[in-house]
């Protein structure tokens, strides 16, 4: 007889009914596991981006503060009264500037004299002269 009842549950596990109520008790179980990782989410979302916001600042700071030696120049400027490189106990050695940088200012230089001479010019041909009768 332990035989038959043995038979008859297993049977009656095997009812759809139970299926999918098992079904079901697993999907809530899933959904219920999902809305906790979701408050707990909503919890941590302020101090994520705090510790976000914090890592940004730091991340500009320190490259605002980093200097980039290419070609023995620093791309970001530097304080003359400190120097952040490892010889400080030595004297600081002024750099010279490269021929590029030399010929960029002597251009610079010489078009900006040219404007010069183009308003000075303007100004003579249209105000004086145009005030004469």
């Amino acid at each position: 007889m332990p035989s038959r009842k043995s038979g008859r549950s297993s049977q009656r596990s095997d009812n759809p009914l139970d299926a999918e109520k098992r079904r079901l008790e697993e999907e809530a179980a899933r959904i219920k596991a999902s809305l906790e990782r979701s408050k707990r989410l909503i919890e941590q979302a302020p101090k994520l981006k705090e510790e976000a916001e914090k890592r940004r600042r730091e991340e500009l700071v320190r490259r605002r503060s980093m200097t980039d030696m290419r070609f023995g120049r620093p791309s970001s400027l530097e304080d003359p009264r400190h120097s952040f490189r490892a010889e400080i106990g030595v004297a600081a050695v002024r750099e010279r500037k490269l021929r590029r940088e030399q010929r960029r200012g002597m251009y610079t230089f010489f078009m900006l004299c040219a404007v010069l001479c183009g308003v000075v010019y303007w100004v003579y041909a249209v105000v004086i002269r145009g005030l004469a009768p």
